[in-house]
C-alpha cells in the first residue's frame, strides 16, 4: 500500500470512528422516554401522546409523549422527544398554572430551549386555547413571582412582566 492510500485509509477510519462515536455520544445524552422510564423507576409512567389530562383538560404536544415522574425535583421537565411532569407537585398548584407548565414544557419541544419564548409560547398557547385568562395568568404569575434568577431563567417577577406582554400580543411568537 503506497503512503497517499495508507493516509486516506487512516484519515477515513478516523473520521468514521469519530462519527460513530460521536452519535454514540449523542444518543446516550438523550434518552427515550423509555430509557428515562426504566432509569427513574418506581411510579414514573408513560402518558402517550394526546392521551394526558390534566383537570379535565386533554392536552397535547404534538406527537410527543409525557412522563407523569413523582420523583421529578421541579414541577416540570422536557428532553427531546417528550415532556415530563411531576404530579405531586402539580397537585398543589391551580389549574391555570398546570396548563401554563405543561405548555411552558411543550414549547421547548418547538422553540427550543430559551425560557422567555417557552413563556411567551405557552401564555399565548393559553389565551387561544382558552385555558388562561387574565385572572388565570396572575396565577401564573403569582407562582412564578417567588422565583430567583438563575443561570436558565430570569428572576420570576420579570418572567411575568414578559409573559403579560406575550399574553396582550395578538401575533404568535
Amino acid at each position: 500500500m503506497s503512503f497517499g492510500a495508507l493516509a486516506r485509509w487512516i484519515s477515513a477510519s478516523l473520521f468514521f470512528g469519530l462519527a460513530a462515536a460521536l452519535a454514540t455520544a449523542a444518543s446516550a445524552q438523550t434518552p427515550t422516554p423509555e430509557q428515562y422510564l426504566a432509569h427513574v423507576g418506581g411510579e414514573a409512567k408513560l402518558v402517550p401522546p394526546g392521551q394526558l389530562v390534566i383537570d379535565g383538560y386533554r392536552l397535547y404536544c404534538g406527537k410527543r409523549p409525557t412522563v407523569l415522574d413523582p420523583k421529578l425535583d421541579d414541577y416540570g421537565a422536557a428532553y427531546p422527544g417528550f415532556l415530563i411532569l411531576n404530579p405531586r407537585l402539580l397537585a398543589r398548584v391551580s389549574t391555570p398554572v398546570k396548563l401554563w407548565i405543561h405548555a411552558h414544557e411543550c414549547a421547548h419541544q418547538f422553540r427550543g430551549p430559551d425560557e422567555e419564548t417557552a413563556d411567551c409560547f405557552a401564555v399565548q398557547r393559553g389565551r387561544r386555547e382558552g385555558w388562561l385568562t387574565p385572572q388565570g395568568l396572575e396565577e401564573v404569575c403569582a407562582f412564578i413571582t417567588p422565583a430567583k434568577s438563575t443561570s436558565m431563567h430570569l428572576a420570576g417577577s420579570h418572567r411575568c412582566q414578559a409573559m403579560r406582554r406575550c399574553y396582550a400580543e395578538q401575533t404568535v411568537r
